[in-house]
């Protein structure tokens, strides 16, 4: 019985690759087992010069843009901060082709950008409302760190006045939503410290916070 092979298939298939040999020299473009390695490295340098041809251009641009605002006294960094305070939103590609062939509308937005002030962000008013209202540093409390006062914060915990009048185990509480690190803690001190400081007893405080470890009472 003769052996079936399925050359067809496999002709046809090799004939596919081999198109994509076209140009190359030598056995790399008929040589079935050189052009098809030399195929597949040649994609391979493809995939990753795509995403490098990219980066090399970005790099150029900012090289043209840095060189043309040092002639308006920037740098490159600081003409990049000021237009985002002006709110000019121009890529590094444009930017570049105007200092390069459009001078005149590259100063414009130069000094556009020069003459922006800046504002400050709603993140910074709020913030700013916060502290105004008698917002408290709850870290003078042993055992709260940056992030357990970020997790009162997001409860609506403020002041020391507020701290002191929860529960242990309402502190616990919030601690334990907030994952396992959190959960370990140990919230039993926290209201009578709180209550020292919004009284502003801070010896009293000091003395009480000797006897503590991390918190806990030792």
């Amino acid at each position: 019985m003769p052996r079936s092979v399925n050359a067809v298939a496999s002709r046809a298939r090799r004939k596919r690759m081999l198109q994509h040999a076209k140009g190359y020299w030598g056995r790399k473009k008929n040589v079935w087992t050189v052009a098809k390695n030399q195929i597949e490295k040649g994609w391979t340098f493809a995939y990753r010069d795509r995403k490098a041809k990219k980066r090399e251009f970005r790099k150029l641009w900012i090289q043209r843009i840095n060189a043309a605002v040092r002639a308006f006294g920037l740098n490159y960094s600081g003409f990049i901060g000021q237009l985002k305070k002006a709110n000019i939103v121009l890529d590094r590609k444009v930017l570049a082709e105007l200092a390069m062939h459009h001078p005149a509308a590259f100063e414009a937005v130069v000094n556009a950008a020069k003459s922006a002030k800046s504002t400050p962000s709603p993140k910074k008013v709020v913030a700013s409302a916060s502290v105004s209202q008698g917002k408290d540093d709850l870290k003078i409390i042993e055992g709260i760190g940056p992030k357990v006062q970020d997790l009162l914060n997001a409860e609506g915990v403020y002041t020391f006045a507020q701290l002191a009048a929860m529960t242990p185990e309402a502190i616990k509480a919030i601690l334990d939503t907030a994952g396992s690190i959190y959960a370990a803690m140990s919230p039993d001190t926290w209201p009578q410290q709180a209550s020292l400081a919004a009284e502003g007893r801070m010896e009293e405080l000091k003395k009480l916070q000797d006897e503590l470890d991390g918190g806990r009472i030792k």
